[in-house]
């Protein structure tokens, strides 16, 4: 009796309060479908951040050997390059003739003063367009060629990035124009400007360290109003013309417009601007060696000059006669000092002998400009 008294109470007391058990039911319920939708979620979360984290330090390697290539190939075509430069701008002929007292001594020295001065002034820009045109080229295939990896086994558009090594070759080859061709027009135009300028000067007018600076300066800012100059125009010389190279393949086709594209770009035009500036402070260096040496001080303890060995140096006049040898004689200089530790542990030093160009080089390829040039690219292509 008394059972069945207390099951009673206990049936009318879970009655009076169901609507209480279904809602805590429901909550219950719900908490746990929530904890575990969270638990799930959560999960989800970290294995996509896992794949985005492994996705990206796999592209940051692949850059990194792409720009170690980039380098390296960069620094490989230089002495060619420079060679190049050398053999068509070549000042031993008129030197031989200037040893035999000729009778046309000042006509030689004019004719020595331009070819100096257009070597010098070429070397600087062939070097910057280079090393532009080259960092463009290898961070678009680079970017192509990390797609498809990142395509491969992927069903959807499985041919969209591939390039095959017939095109890679073809598009990598396409800097040879530069080395031919484009050198040659390049060396017109300099040669020009260079004539324009030199007008102005004659053979016996006397130059501070700082008119030698606004002399080449001037070079420079008579190049950049050139219609078509090297700075803004890079890809008319260092890449054939579109429709002689591009032919009827699609892909060689896409890499060729794309990188006309970059090269055009106003980005392109300020590393190469950047380039021409850091060359000609390279060179204003060397120069400034010469002039240190006028005043009596050794070179090698420049570091340690004052305030009053540098003022004196500003003060010293050389001729122009006199500076053209030094300038003729710069652009087969050999370096071999350490041109200083690289930001970049992916590029070697360079502790050989080297020539001007070579060591200047070197600079561009520690430009932040340069660099960040590169990466800009390989990230817009590898997407």
């Amino acid at each position: 009796m008394t059972v069945g008294i207390m099951f009673s109470r206990i049936k009318d007391f879970f009655y009076r309060h169901r609507r209480k058990f279904v809602a805590t039911g429901v909550v219950i319920g719900g908490s746990v479908f929530l904890l575990k939708w969270l638990q799930y979620k959560l999960r989800e979360l970290q294995e996509r951040q896992a794949r985005e984290i492994h996705e990206k330090l796999k592209r940051m390697q692949h850059y990194e050997c792409t720009d170690r290539t980039c380098n390296q190939t960069i620094q490989g075509l230089i002495p060619a390059l420079s060679e190049n430069i050398l053999k068509r701008l070549d000042t031993n002929v008129i030197l031989t003739k200037l040893r035999s007292n000729p009778p046309n001594k000042l006509e030689l020295w004019e004719e020595l003063r331009s070819v100096a001065f257009t070597r010098l002034v070429t070397i600087v820009y062939a070097a910057s367009m280079l090393a532009v045109t080259l960092r463009v080229q290898i961070n678009i295939l680079g970017g192509y060629l990390y797609q498809t990896m990142a395509d491969d086994g992927k069903s959807e558009e499985p041919d969209r990035h591939s390039i095959s090594l017939q095109v890679q070759t073809a598009y990598l080859s396409l800097i040879q124009h530069f080395m031919s061709n484009g050198i040659v027009r390049l060396i017109d135009v300099v040669s020009k400007n260079v004539n324009i300028v030199m007008q102005r000067y004659s053979l016996k007018q006397q130059l501070t360290l700082a008119d030698t600076e606004t002399l080449l300066w001037s070079i420079e800012m008579t190049l950049n109003n050139e219609n078509g100059n090297p700075v803004s125009s890079i890809a008319s010389y260092t890449l054939p013309d579109p429709p002689a190279a591009v032919g009827d393949d699609s892909v060689f086709n896409r890499l060729f417009m794309e990188t006309l594209d970059v090269l055009e770009s106003v980005e392109s035009t300020e590393v190469c601007l950047s380039n021409v500036s850091i060359g000609f402070a390279k060179v204003m260096d060397n120069i400034a060696e010469y002039y240190m040496g006028s005043n009596g001080v050794n070179k090698n303890t420049k570091s340690d000059l004052n305030v009053e060995c540098i003022t004196n140096i500003n003060g010293i006049k050389i001729s122009l006669a006199k500076l053209i040898p030094i300038v003729n004689g710069l652009t087969k200089k050999t370096l071999s000092e350490v041109e200083g530790t690289m930001n970049n542990a992916m590029m070697p030093l360079v502790t050989e002998e080297a020539d001007f160009m070579s060591s200047m080089v070197v600079h561009f390829l520690q430009s932040e400009k340069l660099r960040t040039l590169g990466a800009n690219v390989y990230e817009t292509f590898c997407h």
